[in-house]
């Protein structure tokens, strides 16, 4: 099995400088970084993480906390952390906050977070803001960023897409061509995100002239679920809404699986927009126009300012936003002269 010193040698470099560019350290010029990482594969030297650990005081281990792990903007978010990790030589070890519980288990993550000697924590919503977690993390010196935060605070670093934004600009699409009657499924009312996403909607409504009827307005629960139930109540209000805004891809596919369960069309019957832009809003037919969020973009930052606080042990607070985009494919279309749904719907 090759060794550093094999690396080293076969290079033309020092250990120390082998040793840096494994750590991503600084003091290494780009073209030597490149030559070493080429060594490094062509030899097949794989790092000793536990030496490493050792050496260094660090276990090299970032926590992340997740609502369920199954969903896609879970697994996407995960995914884009895991690889920003790896760059840098860290390993993710996941929680999950269960979505029968509105905040962490405070008592069980503590003791994994403590077993596992973590460098630091990334929390995603929902439920990241917990004081006793905070608490926890303060008196045991664990530096950690908020995706999502419910309530913005000074004394930390956090960042969010711009929800409001995005949602605004769905709605506006809707209405561009020529919806009136645009309902919206939220996602869960106590995240601050699901609250922006509403905010959102119900400005381009205004701004448009058009009425917010709270009746074609759904409290969801992110779940595809939960968006199947909510387009058959929306569906039956009288005048049923020619369009629905979900406020997540999930929703946005129960949605659609209500309205060809009815045998209606998308979008000639109704049209759909979904938010995240998960993988799902490409594989559902037809394709899912959605607003994107960029979670590669919020695992980059994400990452890299958590690894700022751990080897500086400071960090100016600040909340960053991240941009959203509308993704045009084909769930929506000019409304229809006359409703599908009018007598059709399932109770």
């Amino acid at each position: 099995m090759p060794t550093i010193k094999d690396v080293a040698a076969k290079a033309g470099v020092s250990i120390k400088t082998v040793s840096r560019v494994i750590n991503n350290e600084s003091g290494v010029s780009d073209e030597t970084r490149q030559h070493v990482n080429n060594i490094v594969r062509e030899l097949g030297y794989v790092p000793n993480l536990s030496a490493q650990r050792l050496k260094r005081g660090k276990s090299r281990l970032l926590a992340l906390i997740l609502p369920r792990i199954e969903s896609p903007y879970a697994m996407t978010l995960f995914t884009h952390i895991l690889a920003e990790a790896r760059q840098r030589n860290y390993s993710v070890l996941v929680l999950e906050n269960l979505p029968e519980r509105s905040l962490p288990d405070t008592d069980y993550m503590g003791q994994v977070l403590k077993n596992h000697r973590v460098d630091g924590l990334i929390t995603a919503p929902p439920g990241t803001d917990n004081p006793e977690l905070f608490d926890f993390l303060k008196n045991n010196h664990i530096p950690y960023v908020i995706i999502s935060p419910n309530f913005l605070n000074k004394h930390r670093f956090s960042l969010e897409s711009t929800d409001r934004i995005g949602a605004n600009e769905a709605t506006r699409y809707l209405i561009s061509l020529g919806h009136r009657r645009i309902a919206h499924i939220t996602c869960m009312m106590s995240e601050r995100f699901s609250q922006e996403r509403r905010l959102g909607y119900i400005q381009a409504m205004q701004d448009a002239g058009l009425p917010v009827d709270n009746a074609l307005i759904y409290e969801g629960d992110n779940s595809i679920k939960c968006g199947y139930e909510a387009a058959c109540h929306l569906l039956r209000v009288s005048p049923p809404p020619t369009a629905i805004f979900a406020g997540n891809d999930e929703m946005a596919v129960g949605v659609m699986l209500a309205v060809l369960h009815l045998g209606a069309r998308i979008p000639e019957d109704l049209s759909i927009i979904g938010f995240d832009d998960a993988p799902i809003s490409e594989q559902v037919f037809p394709p899912l126009t959605t607003v994107a969020q960029s979670l590669p973009e919020i695992a980059r930052v994400s990452v890299e300012k958590l690894l700022e606080l751990i080897d500086q042990n400071s960090l100016k607070p600040n909340h960053v936003q991240i941009s959203t985009r509308l993704v045009i494919r084909e769930s929506c279309g000019v409304p229809p002269k006359i409703s599908y749904y009018e007598n059709d719907v399932p109770s």
